[in-house]
């Protein structure tokens, strides 16, 4: 949806100021006024209730001194104490203010002594509470043993009505009978009293709202109709100065008002400045028309004031400006044409070597390239000899593992040997042992004669079977010993072929270690060479570019040399006096004088 743009004249805007500052005024007064008025009547409402107060106060205060004076008759002898207590309930019970207000007793144990109704007189209510729970009768003895009496507020009967109304209650004892004295009011009727106020109040707001709103809009009238006599005359030269903001400068200016005030003051500048404006733009056609024909030699005859007079200079530095400018072109065109022959000649000399030097780089090139491929070949072979060296060396470790645990073994196989010898020599001491034995039998059984013939055959076998033993105990010994000193010799041997293979182990670790510095380095020699030959690559392109860029500088100066040829031509179409560098050329030109152009004079 549009916005709707209000446009408003310089009247309505003066008008809106005024009236809107007039009326914020009056708002302004008027709500002083509001306030004060409320809280003149808050202050009314307020000593109202307040004299409430005072009337029950003053109610209390004196039927305490009523009975006072009943009290001091029985003191007096006059009357008895019955009398004067019958006397005192009388006149509590009696006693009316207000129209119906009334007064009643309590006894400090909640008994009601004396009250208008008969059916509450005589009862006790000290524990009686009201709607909101409070024990109000307890609450009023409290309120009349303050110093001075006190206020109880709570919800009770209304006499010849129903219901529960809030009532206001004050209470002093009468020490001489221990009797509480009330008197009270209801909040209905101080309410009622309170909305007279308020109604008061809400008709002299209503009436000063009314006054307030028709002082405003007379206030705007005369504001309105006032401001339109005084901006009569602005609207004309608003109208004009829109005209001439447009470029409307021809058309006549405003009247000049005689009024002798600010406003003559404005339409005599706006005639002026028009008048002004007409003749500087007039002037400066003439002289656009005249270089636009190409005329540089016009003169100036209209004097431009104040702060059009740099109008003036600008246009006369612009004159002799160009003309300085069309002398330098046309002294440059020669220069350039020169030039550009110049920068052809060296131009196609470039071309020429960097096409050389584009032929050398590309040979360059290939025998790098192939010189990179025989690297590249020589480090794979390398690569691989140094995975072969690597395997040897593993299997060199092994076999050296291999030998260490072959000499453990024979060593073991040493102490086998040694403890078979010990057994084989166990043997023979046992067969010896055995043929005595033998020996021992056979000597026994040639004693016993033919009891012990059978003993003797066995004791014969026995040593024949201890012989026997000895023989190959004898046997196993010296088998055993030839087998310790083959052991012992290839014991030898595995240590010599042990300490060999160290060696050899060793050698070739190292030979592995010089195959990878070497395998390294070539493969180093190879990235290198791979890079000479990307550098040579870019080089032959820089070279090849250089050379179609030498090409292209040499048409460029040929197209320049054109160029100037049809600038100079250009430049002799105008028609301008030749610029020679004095200081009254340097005052002309304070800014843009010879020194700009290069020329010394």
């Amino acid at each position: 949806m549009a916005k709707i743009k209000f446009k408003f004249q310089l009247k309505e805007k003066l008008a809106l100021f005024i009236g809107v500052l007039l009326v914020a005024s009056i708002l302004l007064s008027s709500i002083i006024s509001y306030v004060n008025m409320d809280r003149a009547y808050s202050l009314a409402i307020s000593a109202k209730r307040q004299d409430y107060d005072s009337k029950i106060k003053a109610v209390a205060e004196s039927m305490t001194g009523v009975l006072s004076v009943n009290h001091q008759r029985y003191l007096n002898g006059e009357i008895t104490m019955q009398e004067a207590l019958e006397s005192a309930e009388k006149i509590i019970r009696d006693t009316r203010y207000n129209g119906d207000g009334y007064l009643w007793a309590y006894t400090e144990d909640g008994a009601c002594v004396v009250h208008m109704d008969p059916e509450i007189e005589g009862t006790r209510r000290y524990d009686l509470t009201d709607q909101e729970g409070t024990y109000y009768v307890r609450n009023i003895i409290a309120a009349g043993n303050q110093s001075g009496g006190g206020y109880t507020d709570y919800y009770t009967k209304k006499p010849g009505q129903e219901g529960l109304f809030q009532k206001r209650t004050y209470t002093l004892k009468f020490e001489p009978y221990g009797w509480y004295i009330n008197a009270g009011n209801y909040a209905e009727d101080i309410e009622q009293a309170e909305a007279a106020f308020y109604k008061q109040e809400a008709s002299a707001q209503a009436i000063l709202l009314a006054v307030s709103f028709g002082n405003a809009i007379i206030g705007v009238l005369i504001a309105f109709f006032g401001l339109k006599r005084l901006t009569g005359p602005l609207a004309g030269v608003a109208k004009r100065l829109e005209q001439l903001a447009a470029g409307d400068a021809h058309t006549p200016p405003v009247p000049v008002t005689k009024d002798r005030d600010e406003l003559q003051t404005l339409t005599q500048a706006t005639e002026t400045l028009i008048l002004t404006i007409r003749g500087i733009v007039e002037d400066l056609t003439r002289h656009m028309g005249n270089m636009a024909k190409g005329d540089l030699t016009t003169h100036f005859t209209y004097q431009y004031v104040g702060d059009f007079a740099p109008i003036q200079e600008s246009l006369q530095q612009a004159y002799l400006g160009t003309a300085h400018a069309l002398s330098n072109i046309n002294t440059s065109a020669d220069m350039v044409n020169s030039g550009a022959a110049q920068i052809s000649d060296a131009a196609q000399a470039l071309a020429s070597g960097a096409t050389e030097q584009a032929a050398s780089v590309q040979e360059l090139s290939a025998s790098i390239a192939t010189v990179s491929g025989e690297a590249s070949h020589i480090a794979e072979s390398v690569k691989q000899v140094s995975e072969s060296v690597a395997k040897t060396a593993a299997g060199a470790e092994e076999g050296q593992e291999k030998m260490i645990r072959l000499l453990a073994s024979m060593e073991r196989i040493k102490d086998s040997s040694n403890q078979i010898n010990g057994i084989a020599d166990t043997i023979q001491d046992i067969a010896q042992q055995t043929n005595i034995l033998a020996l021992n039998a056979a000597i026994e059984a040639a004693r016993a004669g033919t009891a012990g013939k059978g003993f003797a055959v066995v004791a014969e076998e026995v040593r024949n079977l201890a012989g026997q033993s000895a023989e190959s105990a004898k046997k196993t010994a010296e088998l055993i010993k030839r087998s310790m000193r083959e052991v012992d010799e290839g014991l030898r041997l595995a240590q010599e072929t042990r300490v060999s293979t160290e060696y050899a182990s060793g050698e070739i670790s190292g030979m592995q270690r010089i195959m990878e510095s070497i395998a390294g380095d070539v493969q180093g020699q190879a990235a290198a060479i791979t890079q000479i030959t990307s550098g040579m690559e870019q080089i032959s392109t820089v070279v090849q570019t250089n050379a179609a860029t030498a090409e292209e500088s040499s048409a460029s100066s040929e197209e320049l040399s054109a160029q100037a040829a049809i600038l100079k031509d250009a430049v002799s179409t105008f028609k301008y006096e030749d610029v020679i560098c004095s200081s009254e050329t340097t005052v002309l030109l304070p800014h843009t004088g010879c020194d700009l152009f290069g020329i010394q004079g």
